[in-house]
C-alpha cells in the first residue's frame, strides 16, 4: 500500500471517530438543537481538531508525520 493511501486512511479514521464523539457530546449538551446546526458544528469542531498529515521523504523511505494542533509531539507513521 502507498504511503499516501496510508495516510488518507489514517487520517479518515480519526476524523470519524473525533465527529461521531464531537456530534453525540453537543447533541447531549444541547437537546433541542436543529440537525443541520449540529452538522455544521461538528464538522468545523472536527476539522478544526484532526491533525494535519505531511508524508516526508528520507533516505530510509518515506514516513507519515501527523501532527495536532494543540500538541508540540509529531507522530510518525512508516
Amino acid at each position: 500500500m502507498k504511503t499516501s493511501t496510508k495516510a488518507g486512511i489514517y487520517v479518515f479514521i480519526i476524523f470519524a471517530v473525533i465527529y461521531v464523539i464531537i456530534r453525540f457530546s453537543i447533541q447531549a449538551i444541547f437537546v433541542d438543537i436543529n440537525q443541520m446546526v449540529l452538522a455544521v458544528l461538528s464538522a468545523v469542531f472536527t476539522i478544526i481538531l484532526t491533525p494535519q498529515r505531511r508524508i516526508v521523504k528520507k533516505r530510509s523511505g518515506e514516513e507519515i508525520q501527523l501532527k495536532w494542533l494543540f500538541m508540540k509531539k509529531v507522530f510518525t507513521l512508516k
